[in-house]
């Protein structure tokens, strides 16, 4: 006799499906531009004596918070009107710093569900 049973559930392995990959790399990407744009934020109070570079890190940083925001909302799967009020939200100063610091910290909590790695600067695919 076989020991195969007709009406038996098949056996197969199931491992965790990530989410969408191309979402997580949306996250991840949209991450690493915030969190540089915080640094870029604070280096910009370290050298605010000097008035042109000040300004130039305080651009590039400002270019980089809203590439980035638009990138996490994306991948998060935010709504365009929370879009619209975090992107508004960055022109303010210490606002600015809040919005990148709550965006990073609730990327960072979606991208360890997906099993990623996330360091200091970023995260690195599993």
């Amino acid at each position: 006799m076989s020991s195969n049973n007709p009406y038996e559930a098949p056996h197969s392995r199931v491992d965790d499906i990530q989410t969408n990959s191309a979402e997580l790399q949306q996250v991840a990407s949209g991450q690493k531009l915030v969190i540089y744009s915080i640094i870029l934020n604070f280096l910009t109070i370290a050298v605010q004596r000097s008035g042109g570079l000040a300004l130039v890190l305080s651009l590039i940083a400002l270019v980089m918070a809203l590439i980035g925001i638009a990138r996490l909302c994306g991948g998060l799967g935010y709504t365009t009107g929370t879009k619209v009020l975090l992107i508004i939200g960055c022109f303010i100063p210490l606002v600015n710093l809040v919005i990148l610091v709550a965006l990073s910290m609730k990327a960072t909590s979606r991208l360890r569900e997906a099993g990623y790695k996330v360091g200091l600067l970023g995260a690195s695919p599993p």
